[in-house]
């Protein structure tokens, strides 16, 4: 249902528009401040993620590099041991 009518203005008309004009100036830089706010909550959410992969990443590589320096450690140690029984089996 559908009314036709013309809204009315209840005062004076420059106290209604001034009021008017200051609640759409609110709004407008309310709106502004959310928006930087959201960019920036967004860069830094992208920026954390990126170190967050960055970190993950070197965390991979630094495991890696232990396991390799363990295995040829324990492949040093099993070396001196064969060539040590070798040694022996030898006298």
């Amino acid at each position: 249902m559908a009314h036709h009518k013309i809204p009315q203005v209840l005062g004076r008309l420059e106290t209604t528009l001034s009021a008017l004009i200051r609640e759409y100036l609110f709004v407008s830089l309310f709106k502004s401040c959310t928006e930087s706010l959201a960019t920036e909550n967004a860069r830094s959410l992208s920026a954390m993620q990126r170190a967050e992969k960055n970190i993950s990443e070197l965390l991979d590589t630094l495991h890696h590099k232990y396991h390799r320096l363990r295995q040829s450690s324990i492949d040093e140690e099993l070396f001196d041991v064969v060539s040590g029984f070798e040694a022996l089996k030898n006298k």
